[in-house]
């Protein structure tokens, strides 16, 4: 699915999305990645919503989001609500949705400049 354009060029968008792939402006991620406005971590090492941990999460609130927005692949998977709480505890709200989802809820909050984290979770 082709997603609308962004009105400022200088922000993180997602243009593409399509299972196992994901296009960002200009470039193509195949595997499991981060994405705020101004900022993409490509190397988001989580393959699974089972291999999910603190770890992957404080690479997330780095970010210094207000809301996670964790997409869990093709169907939407709850992780453990020990790792929800873990967020929470930090004043970070996390919303747990698909991929397609996640990547729409993330264009329409960067344009209200919102301070959002897209993690994607992109099984091969």
């Amino acid at each position: 699915m082709k997603f609308t354009e962004h009105r400022d060029s200088q922000v993180y968008t997602i243009k593409q999305y399509q299972p196992g792939l994901v296009k960002i402006n200009d470039f193509t991620l195949n595997q499991s990645c981060a994405i705020s406005q101004h900022e993409i971590k490509e190397d988001w090492d989580c393959p699974d919503i089972a291999s999910l941990t603190p770890d992957h999460l404080d690479a997330l609130l780095a970010f210094s989001p207000e809301v996670i927005l964790l997409g869990t692949g093709e169907t939407q998977h709850f992780p453990d609500p020990a790792l929800l709480a873990h967020c929470a505890a930090q004043g970070v709200g996390v919303e747990v949705m698909t991929n397609m989802a996640a990547c729409r809820t993330y264009n329409v909050l960067t344009t209200e400049d919102r301070q959002v984290v897209l993690a994607l979770i992109l099984e091969a």
